[in-house]
């Protein structure tokens, strides 16, 4: 995995017998390869917005077992690219990294299928806990784990290896092993569809006004440094102040909201 600011790869790899010949059945692989690029395209979309886009293209295999180079493709519309998850981050975030192994599949194969408990240290950090277990994973990490496009993604991606004949699903960077999901480890990766409220808070954020709207219904654009939020104007008084210019804008003024986050 090549650490780049615009452009990373990623080697996955399924092994077992029934690739060792470096063939697959295209019925596994065609929904395997088409999720990578969802799943990238998902990821970007929650952590960038519209400041970028993501390509995915497929280089080589060899033979042996079934092994896909993918290049992992960023463009990118920010001015100001410390606001940009990098494609290398992107990857680190689900796939890991050589520098971390904590990362969207190790932590999907950490909670086995069993339901969490939710907890927040702060507006960046939280815990997973199941039993007396606990995963402390960042924010952009949860919106992750909690997207049902993204775990779908994750299931369709590794889910060859349920096939027979194929052991494993194997990612690896700079010739080592960072990621492995095993034929009895596959089901955690199964999502099924629920309405359970997983998170109901609001707490009180500055943001950055990046694009605004003066026409009713338009969504205005804000960024918290990190992110960009497509949000409604719905304080009333405040857009009548606007629309009657008692209020203007310049550039780097901060907006302070009460900002409610629900997710299910």
């Amino acid at each position: 995995m090549v650490n780049d600011n615009k452009q990373t790869s990623l080697d996955i790899i399924y092994d077992g017998p029934a690739v060792a010949d470096g063939s697959m059945n295209v019925k596994d692989l065609a929904p395997a390869m088409l999720s990578i690029g969802t799943l990238f395209e998902a990821a970007n979309n929650i952590t960038n917005g519209q400041l970028a886009t993501i390509n995915i293209r497929v280089r080589a295999t060899s033979a042996g077992s079934f092994h896909i180079l993918y290049e992992v493709v960023q463009i990118s519309q920010a001015i100001d690219k410390n606001l940009l998850t990098t494609a290398a981050q992107l990857a680190a975030l689900l796939v890991g990294g050589v520098t971390t192994t904590k990362c969207l599949v190790a932590l999907i194969k950490w909670a086995r299928g069993r339901k969490p408990k939710l907890n927040k240290i702060n507006d960046e950090l939280y815990t997973l806990t199941i039993n007396d277990e606990t995963y402390e994973i960042p924010l952009v990490l949860l919106r992750l784990y909690q997207d049902a496009s993204i775990r779908q993604s994750i299931a369709d991606m590794i889910r060859p290896v349920k096939e027979e004949g194929i052991d494993s699903f194997q990612v690896r960077g700079d010739n080592l092993l960072l990621q492995e999901v095993k034929k009895d480890e596959v089901e955690f990766f199964d999502i099924q569809g629920t309405q359970e409220l997983l998170l109901d808070e609001t707490r009180r954020q500055a943001f950055s006004i990046t694009t605004l709207s003066f026409k009713e219904d338009n969504k205005w654009r804000l960024t918290d440094g990190q992110n960009i939020f497509s949000v409604s104007m719905k304080d009333a008084a405040f857009q009548r102040r606007v629309d009657n210019n008692q209020i203007s804008f310049a550039k780097g003024d901060v907006l302070l909201c009460d900002l409610r986050t629900v997710q299910w």
